[in-house]
């Protein structure tokens, strides 16, 4: 906790602040991932379900709305749904006034998908 002029402020400041640095240090970690692997609409690369699921919640840093997530991520409508209804009931997306934003434990799940990137990648060099 810490204090400003005389009152608490509380850990939820800290675990935001937190949350911000962790974010911008698994984003980065993934865009690398992602530049690597050839994660590219123009190549026609087949992705699988995790690699979907990343790039949405990758994507959901901010508030989006459906059709920005659905042109951004390359997915049809009826996959998105699919995608949004799976990753709210799981709570790692959330959704506000309409658009969706990426939850901690979508992050958690980020950070975990970055980490098992890494450890196929060195099996395989």
């Amino acid at each position: 906790m810490y204090f400003l002029s005389g009152k608490i402020i509380g850990a939820k400041v800290l675990t935001v602040q937190t949350q911000v640095q962790f974010k911008f240090a698994i984003e980065s970690k993934l865009w690398k991932l992602k530049q690597r692997n050839g994660w590219n609409i123009n190549n026609a690369v087949k992705r699988g379900r995790l690699e979907i699921i990343a790039e949405i919640l990758l994507f959901c840093d901010q508030q989006k709305a459906k059709t920005n997530i659905m042109y951004n991520t390359n997915l049809n409508y009826a996959q998105l749904e699919s995608n949004l209804s799976y990753l709210t009931s799981l709570g790692m997306l959330m959704r506000q006034e309409g658009k969706y934003l990426t939850t901690s434990k979508g992050y958690r799940f980020l950070e975990l998908f970055a980490e098992l990137q890494d450890i196929l990648r060195d099996e395989n060099t």
